[in-house]
């Protein structure tokens, strides 16, 4: 494929930015896998929204743990362990709009949800019920920067879409092992050690090392890396950016605002179009 150059946007235009991640491979059904750290959930809730304000029928569920959701992030709310169910309690929604949440089950001690099975996701994927399954697919403790364990993440083979996440306040900061979730694995990672910067070339290891932050995305999915949090430096972060995605051609995107803002996205790099589609080329 020919290789060419990122181009930048300031505050783009929502719509054109976010109904590209309508698109997907094999079925109507768009499967977005959101992972990291630095608000996963907040990104989730504001997916959801907004294509369910776009008249679309949304699915929101996490194939780890999450807080049950507030009733106002969603409009119907599924509690059902049997995959079997999952199904027919799916198939049974109303037709037309709609945003539900479905869980396996809740721990009331906690106030946290068990979510589905990374297969149980692809499942409902292949009903084809929802036009979008947004996932939270990956914990962080509220911490703003993390490298996956073994076990993790739980991302669906299904996926269309990889958004990883990192907190805008880690890029550039001293590590702190206090705001980084999996210290450990980020040290034998990056070589890195408490009060060392996290530069730029450490984040360039974390987008292509296979153990990063895409670790388990399936190889057809598109790529998005979102700076979340992010407010004084957006700017002046662009030459690196640039610089970072024309290195990274299986990255779809890279997004920079703070989903919590009513302006939650104010600056993009992405691949440019070529013969009237967007680039997008995973690696293996």
């Amino acid at each position: 494929m020919p290789i060419t150059s990122p181009v930048q946007r300031a505050f783009p235009d929502i719509d054109t930015l976010l109904n590209p991640l309508t698109e997907n491979i094999d079925s109507r059904t768009t499967l977005i896998s959101l992972c990291g750290a630095g608000g996963k959930t907040s990104t989730l809730f504001w997916l959801a929204e907004y294509f369910y304000q776009q008249g679309k029928r949304v699915l929101i569920t996490t194939t780890t743990r999450m807080f049950l959701p507030a009733q106002s992030h969603y409009r119907e709310l599924i509690l059902e362990a049997d995959p079997v169910r999952q199904l027919t309690r799916c198939q049974q929604v109303p037709d037309g709009p709609t945003l539900v949440a479905l869980f396996s089950h809740i721990d009331r001690t906690s106030g946290k949800v068990a979510g589905l099975t990374p297969e149980q996701v692809d499942l409902l994927k292949g009903q084809q019920r929802f036009d979008l399954i947004l996932v939270e697919a990956d914990g962080a403790h509220h911490k703003l920067l993390k490298v996956p364990a073994l076990h993790e993440p739980c991302i669906p083979l299904s996926s269309d879409w990889v958004i990883a996440l990192v907190g805008g306040a880690m890029v550039g900061a001293k590590a702190d092992p206090q705001q980084i979730h999996r210290w450990a694995e980020l040290q034998a990672l990056c070589g890195i050690t408490a009060g060392e910067p996290l530069d730029w070339a450490l984040f360039d290891r974390l987008i292509s090392h296979p153990q990063g932050v895409f670790k388990g995305s399936p190889a057809r999915a598109r790529r998005i890396w979102f700076i979340n949090g992010d407010y004084q430096n957006e700017a002046s972060w662009q030459p690196q950016l640039i610089t970072l995605l024309a290195r990274h051609p299986e990255i779809h995107a890279i997004w920079q605002g703070a989903v919590r803002e009513p302006i939650a996205i104010r600056h993009v790099v992405r691949q440019a179009p070529l013969d009237g589609e967007l680039v997008a080329s995973p690696r293996a």
